[in-house]
């Protein structure tokens, strides 16, 4: 009950944080899909908004591991929180929709500084935690994350009901302004609960980028990385491509988006209350990462059937749901057993820059499509995206064969490994980072 107790405030307060961070986060997306989708000239400009986000990724995330190791992570999470801050807050009342250069770099910026935002929050989380007690850590970074995704569902119900009254323009100020109360909130959070992190020396090992090219158990969780990816991105366009069909003007954009995240944020919180727990321990690491590939199989496989807008919002429902939550949960597990001086490095090299490479592929295919289609002169509408389909079920049944043979391969104290099923390992420690809002913060769906 001590422990209860000792662990509760700073549950709270890292529950308020990031649940206010989502909110932030899908506030100011909202805005941003309303004003971007505005006819097919947002379409036309997805694939390279997808190839652009994918070569910032990595140079921004290196900068801010750069400025953590030069003035520390907690100066460093301020800053980053202020700048987003700051850049939405001044942008937002010269954003018009349509084809504009300033709107194309706001609809890149938003989810390239989140997900830092959001990866510099969950290291906070890890750092108070850090000499908890293995399940009560556990049980706290659950009741963080579902803390995440219910700020999520209120950003959508606040965007909502801006909607009618506002410009989606001034929905990406609110995001601004709702930062700057997160910010007060991780200020108060570092002034009450000291670091627990102490420099530890690794000798000269040194991962490199190229990591898991050199450990069989690491590549396989590259090509899982990549083939998810690439699933997600072509989900993630024919969603879109439905919305833009639909002609509903801006404020009919705020409304669809704003319900779209309402049901996803619900959905996924739901799934992480009560399935994610249950899932994993009567299937396992491995079983638990096939039960995405699984179900976008019945979802898309439902598009083929009837290839409607409702079809595709169901199938970016079901993919968005499932990998914010049991997906992500269990994924985020997968790299525990690597060695501690690895595991930074093959993290950064499977989801920094190989699932990055994968949706840039995607995204080129895509563009030279859109190029096609629109030869002899204006894009048509709505677009006939039914070769995607057969794509991504393609895509998802490769997943599904390399998920399974996932093994994790464990060294023993004498250096000798050992190859066992990934259900059968016992995970030692909890993620270092939330699954949802990871998920949520790199993608820009």
């Amino acid at each position: 009950m001590i422990e209860n107790r000792e662990a509760r405030l700073p549950t709270l307060l890292l529950a308020l944080t990031l649940g206010l961070a989502t909110a932030a986060f899908i506030i100011a997306k909202t805005g941003r899909d309303a004003l971007f989708f505005q006819g097919s000239g947002g379409l036309l400009q997805l694939p390279l908004v997808y190839i652009n986000i994918g070569v910032a990724s990595l140079p921004l995330a290196l900068i801010f591991v750069k400025a953590m190791k030069t003035w520390g992570a907690r100066p460093a999470r301020v800053g980053v929180l202020l700048l987003a801050a700051v850049i939405m807050s001044a942008m937002a009342p010269f954003l018009e929709p349509g084809d504009n250069t300033l709107l194309l770099a706001v609809f890149i910026f938003i989810p390239a500084i989140f997900g830092l935002l959001f990866a510099s929050l969950w290291l906070l989380a890890a750092d108070i935690f850090e000499n908890t007690e293995k399940r009560e850590a556990a049980r706290a970074f659950s009741r963080i994350g579902a803390g995440t995704l219910a700020g999520g569902m209120m950003g959508g119900l606040i965007s909502k009901g801006l909607a009618p009254y506002l410009d989606p323009k001034w929905l990406i100020f609110l995001g601004a302004v709702v930062i700057l109360g997160v910010v007060s909130l991780v200020i108060h959070t570092h002034s009450r609960f000291p670091t627990n992190i102490v420099a530890k020396k690794n000798g000269d090992k040194k991962a490199g980028f190229l990591t898991p090219l050199t450990n069989k158990y690491a590549l396989t969780l590259l090509f899982i990385s990549m083939t998810g990816a690439l699933a997600g991105l072509l989900i993630d366009f024919q969603f879109y491509t439905a919305a833009t069909s639909a002609n509903m003007g801006s404020k009919g954009n705020t409304s669809f988006f704003a319900n779209f995240y309402i049901l996803l944020n619900f959905m996924s919180l739901l799934l992480q209350l009560f399935a994610t727990p249950k899932i994993q321990d009567k299937v396992g690491l491995r079983g638990g990462l096939m039960v995405l590939p699984l179900a976008l199989i019945g979802a898309a496989g439902f598009v083929t059937a009837a290839a409607t807008a409702l079809s595709r919002s169901v199938l970016r429902v079901t993919e968005g749901g499932l990998r914010s939550s049991v997906h992500r949960s269990i994924w985020e597990q997968a790299f525990i057993p690597l060695d501690s001086t690895e595991r930074s490095g093959v993290k950064l090299a499977v989801d920094g820059i190989g699932a990055r490479i994968a949706e840039i592929v995607g995204a080129v295919v895509i563009l030279l499509w859109l190029k096609q289609a629109a030869s002899k002169g204006a894009l048509p509408m709505p677009l006939d995206t039914s070769w995607m389909v057969w794509f991504t079920l393609a895509t998802v049944a490769i997943w599904l064969v390399i998920t399974q043979k996932l093994r994790i391969q464990v060294k023993k104290e004498v250096g000798e490994a050992k190859v066992i099923p990934v259900w059968d390992v016992e995970c030692e420690r909890f993620p270092d980072q939330c699954p949802c809002t990871t998920e949520l913060g790199k993608g820009i769906a």
